[in-house]
């Protein structure tokens, strides 16, 4: 039995306590909030369940073999470290942190001591991203010549309020907190970046950005540029799209749907179209909150705590997405200027 504790139960907390809770072999066992209303909501659902206002209490009380971290972000970092330090698998809501130097230090400790880490970019648990990687991976298309990637979602048209909204306490805007989805499956895609031109534009909110544009070149020799933004209108969910231009013919992919062309027949694939939609995809999964693509990620968490092995997108590889995001940053405060990836 995996016995798992949540720090922090607002969505992302409580949709993983739900996920995790329904799994069999693993025992929502402890959660953590500073709120007393959201702890008696938890309770009034699972009474059996122990509640902490002090998640250190919690980590020192408890007797549990993982934990799910869904705090805001600034709180990621110490938290992060308190469970690593304890020798505790964690499960980390994304972004990794503000920057990546404040980071850096959590991945040494998780590879010193063999600690399972996973942060939340839930994408690469998509059938229709999955699929994607697959395709690439075996290299009928060639080198990539030209890749766009957009995300965008209908979220604010009005100053937003909280946290989220404050570059001190979220680290940024639209960039940090959706745009980083579509980077993370670039760097999955493609690997390591060399170089980043950014631009960024605040228009209803006052300290952080409400679109974000970039040309992002990898060393791997794919170029191309990205477009997002949290105030598109006619976007109710989060939308993400990658187009690529290849070698050999183009792959297009998002959310719902996988478009493949070749010039001519490679392997199993004959040449022109071959389209996949989402549900012709779709393997079922135990327990759906929220989507598939959350459980899927959440077994493969708890499976590489009972049988060792890698997960997708741990501490390691969000830090290099991180640095993506910083160099971002450092070139739109430079009105574009190129800024170098960071290692």
């Amino acid at each position: 039995m995996i016995k798992v504790a949540v720090i922090g139960v607002g969505k992302m907390g409580m949709l993983h306590a739900g996920i995790l809770n329904g799994l069999e072999g693993v025992a929502l066992t402890a959660v953590s909030d500073t709120s007393g209303l959201l702890l008696g909501g938890m309770k009034s659902l699972k009474p059996e369940l122990r509640v902490y206002e002090d998640y250190l209490a919690m980590l020192d009380k408890e007797d549990v073999n993982a934990v799910v971290i869904a705090t805001p972000v600034f709180l990621h970092v110490e938290m992060a470290e308190a469970c690593l330090k304890r020798g505790l698998p964690i499960l980390l809501e994304k972004p990794l942190s503000h920057r990546a130097a404040e980071a850096e230090h959590l991945v040494p400790i998780a590879q010193e001591k063999g600690i399972v880490t996973q942060v939340g970019y839930m994408l690469r648990y998509v059938e229709t991203f999955m699929k994607a990687k697959e395709i690439m991976d075996t290299g009928i298309l060639g080198r990539v010549i030209h890749f766009r990637g957009t995300v965008y979602v209908s979220q604010l048209f009005r100053r937003g309020k909280g946290w989220r909204y404050d570059p001190q306490r979220s680290g940024g805007g639209v960039l940090s907190a959706q745009a980083t989805h579509l980077i993370d499956l670039l760097y999955w895609y493609f690997g390591r970046a060399a170089l980043v031109s950014g631009h960024t534009r605040a228009w209803y909110s006052e300290q952080v950005e409400d679109f974000a544009h970039a040309w992002i070149e990898f060393e791997n020799g794919a170029r191309g540029w990205i477009d997002s933004s949290w105030s598109m209108r006619h976007h109710r969910l989060m939308e993400v799209e990658i187009n690529l231009s290849c070698e050999y013919g183009s792959l297009t992919v998002s959310d719902d749907s996988l478009k493949l062309f070749l010039d001519q027949k490679k392997g199993r694939f004959n040449a022109g179209w071959t389209s996949w939609r989402r549900p012709d995809l779709f393997e079922g999964v135990e327990i759906d909150l929220g989507g598939p693509q959350y459980t899927r990620q959440d077994k493969d968490f708890i499976r590489a705590i009972r049988e060792g092995g890698s997960v997708e997108s741990d501490l390691a590889s969000s830090l290099e997405v991180q640095r993506i995001v910083d160099a971002f940053y450092r070139s739109a405060d430079s009105q574009g200027k190129p800024a170098c990836f960071s290692t």
